[in-house]
């Protein structure tokens, strides 16, 4: 938690989003805490197998205001995720004012990377999480939204995996950085929001501690496998016209990572967790261990 931060004990944590890598890891610190958790999911089956009996489960849909409102009574923070999708502004502000009337007294929303939201037009991805963040913004009670960077267990994970089956790295540009951000860092920051005395302003821009390009990744690769790794140049990845909101918000990903918009770096995770974000060197070295142990 911030170095100065007071925590904020006892209160029911409603999770939305709990079941996919980033809310997974979110849960666990939470639980680990001591602290009551409520997941919000369509899945209780698969929930309960994540979870056990250490939290409590509301079966709910956002699309559903009756399952929402007997989810998140009784809560005092609201941790505020859902996948990429057209509904996702529809979805997230229907939770957030089930919130707000229920007397949830926090929202913590994982938004999308700043780059994808700052300048707007360029995502529809980022347009939608900043249609949300200004609903949350106007909404009396304490919001803050946490905008990470490109994730290491999403995009590099890929890339990693991709390059240690071909012998090469491939970008639509090679010289693009990217400022990656550890999911366990976005878990350490949430919990953080969540439980401390008050939040750190309405917008977080989380990164890790440097900017690596493709090349560089290639050379870390080198170094960490002893083995040669190339590094090819491929056309920025196209969405056709009748692709869905998902995969044509991941092309405009493509094409602003090519672009180096998300070349960007900020000190937030050190500042509030007093230490350095974990960095995309390490991330590689426990990649290629566990590819290691699988391969014995």
């Amino acid at each position: 938690m911030s170095k100065a931060a007071v925590p904020v004990t006892g209160a029911t944590t409603i999770i939305a989003g709990a079941t996919g890598k980033l809310g997974q890891l979110i849960v666990r610190r939470l639980a680990a805490l001591k602290q009551p958790v409520r997941i919000l999911t369509r899945r209780p089956d698969a929930a309960r197998r994540l979870f056990g009996e250490s939290v409590q489960i509301a079966v709910g849909d956002f699309g559903d205001r009756t399952s929402l409102d007997t989810a998140v009574r009784g809560a005092g923070r609201l941790l505020l995720l859902s996948p990429i999708s057209a509904r996702l502004v529809t979805d997230q502000i229907s939770a957030a004012d089930a919130a707000l009337a229920a007397g949830v007294r926090r929202i913590v929303k994982i938004s999308g990377s700043d780059w994808t939201i700052d300048p707007p037009g360029h995502s529809i991805s980022g347009d939608a999480h900043a249609a949300v963040e200004r609903h949350l913004n106007s909404l009396a009670l304490d919001t803050v939204s946490l905008r990470p960077n490109a994730w290491m267990q999403v995009s590099l994970a890929n890339a990693v995996r991709q390059a240690i089956a071909t012998d090469t790295v491939a970008a639509a540009n090679p010289d693009a950085g990217v400022g990656y951000i550890d999911a366990r860092d976005i878990a350490d920051v949430a919990v953080d929001q969540l439980l401390a005395d008050t939040v750190t302003g309405r917008t977080l821009n989380l990164t890790g501690p440097d900017i690596v390009s493709a090349r560089q990744l290639a050379d870390l690769l080198s170094t960490t496998l002893k083995r040669r790794f190339a590094v090819v140049e491929k056309p920025p990845l196209a969405a056709s016209g009748d692709a869905d909101f998902e995969h044509r918000a991941i092309a405009q990903f493509a094409k602003l990572i090519a672009a180096g918009r998300a070349a960007t770096t900020t000190d937030v995770v050190k500042s509030l967790l007093g230490r350095p974000p974990r960095s995309v060197a390490a991330f590689i070295s426990e990649h290629a261990a566990a590819e290691a142990a699988l391969s014995e």
